[in-house]
């Protein structure tokens, strides 16, 4: 197999269209410090990656074992407000890494801006330290940090001695909820009218540790949330930075709340991008109809079309599997072919020759723009090829980038 990186179609992300100096002021302003205990400076937390088992919001601790294939990449993020985008392969201890990029830093070199998930080194340091006059995703999203859904299931982090505000659930079965504490008799009913958040009810003791049973308007349990407190001081809008508190909430097990923390910073600063491998590594050789299996992930949300060109020429649409199936791919979210959403199995032509398969995602459904992904598994016409190339080549304010691997068949 042979993998070749992604490489951008249409309108570039508008972070790579900055200078330096803008796009650190547009992920800065994270320059005051915890004042109480916190995340240890070594830990880092995923802003995004497209190395399957790295996911938004993941902590990655001082000494762990860290592993990016060859064609992906991970974005961390120190509570220090530092970057670091490390491209693979690499495989080794993380404090290693760490320890080389800032001699790396160390030694004055130069430091790229937040251009894109993958630069030309195999990793880079980022200071989100200066220039503030513009503000930052990520200290805007902080605001909201102790804004929950009590519609979904999870651990919510409060500041100690603080209330979350509850916003008005996303599932619309939830206008009117009942919120009682497990093990105790009696609840308390929250309702919306409109789409403005409630208060947390006063009548609810909220500790570390406490339980809260959610049930739906007819009295049926729904499921539980979970609350862990934050010391006052450090988890208070303003008085912390946005990378410091997103640490604090991963460690803390609230991964919702950091990813939704940490989602605005991603979105303004990493291009989309996307990963594509087979089974059998790089180097590896199919026989004429071989099995093989392939693994796809997005550092963003994205919407996803796979090609098969096979050992005659012929390129035939495979993923989505049919014009009824949805092309959206949740980010870091790895998607295996064959596999739920493409169960039909995929095998090495009959011949000797290469197979190239190639994938495209974009920011939004392209269904309509692409000729022939109505007829998945059929091999498409000249015609419709150059069709499909034409639509490929003159989209301009859509994000678009393709990757590409080579399948040897021998």
């Amino acid at each position: 197999m042979i993998r070749r990186p992604a490489f951008r179609l249409g309108a570039a992300h508008p972070a790579s269209r900055l200078c330096a100096g803008a796009v650190v002021a547009l992920a800065t302003a994270l320059t005051a410090t915890l004042s109480a205990p916190a995340a240890r400076a070594a830990e880092a937390v995923v802003v995004a990656s497209t190395a399957p088992g790295y996911k938004l919001g993941q902590v990655v601790a001082d000494g762990a074992s860290v592993t990016v294939p060859e064609g992906a990449g991970v974005m961390l993020l120190f509570a220090s407000g530092r970057t670091m985008r490390l491209k693979g392969p690499y495989a080794g201890p993380f404090d290693s890494l760490r320890d080389s990029a800032q001699d790396q830093g160390a030694q004055g070199g130069t430091r790229p801006a937040l251009g894109g998930l993958l630069g030309g080194e195999r990793f880079v340091q980022t200071d989100l330290g200066a220039a503030r006059s513009l503000g930052s995703p990520l200290n805007k999203a902080a605001e909201r940090a102790f804004a929950i859904d009590p519609g979904i299931d999870g651990t919510y982090c409060i500041p100690a001695g603080g209330r979350p505000s509850l916003t008005r659930p996303q599932d619309p079965a939830l206008a009117k909820i009942s919120l009682a504490a497990n093990g105790r008799e009696g609840s308390t009913t929250v309702a919306w009218t409109g789409d403005a958040p409630a208060p947390w009810p006063n009548e609810l003791a909220l500790s570390d540790g406490a339980e809260f049973r959610v049930s739906g308007p007819d009295g049926t349990p729904r499921h539980t949330l979970r609350f862990r407190t934050l010391d006052a001081a450090s988890a208070a809008p303003g008085a912390t930075n946005g990378a410091a508190l997103a640490l604090r909430l991963a460690g803390a097990g609230c991964a919702r709340q950091a990813a939704a923390l940490l989602a605005p910073l991603r979105d303004a600063v990493v291009p989309l991008d996307i990963y594509l491998a087979a089974d059998r590594g790089p180097a590896a050789s199919y026989r004429p109809g071989d099995p093989f299996r392939l693994v796809l992930q997005a550092n963003r949300d994205a919407h996803v079309y796979c090609y098969l060109r096979n050992t005659r020429g012929q390129l035939i649409p495979f993923f989505p599997p049919g014009s009824g199936t949805s092309a959206q791919l949740s980010a870091d979210t790895p998607l295996t072919m064959p596999g739920d959403r493409m169960p039909l199995p995929l095998l090495a032509g009959e011949s000797a020759g290469d197979m190239e398969v190639r994938c495209v995602a974009a920011d939004h459904d392209l269904g309509g723009d692409l000729p022939g992904r109505a007829d998945a598994f059929r091999p498409m016409s000249a015609e419709t090829v150059a069709q499909l190339d034409r639509a490929l080549n003159g989209m301009r304010d859509t994000e678009v980038v393709m990757t590409q691997v080579i399948l040897r068949v021998r």
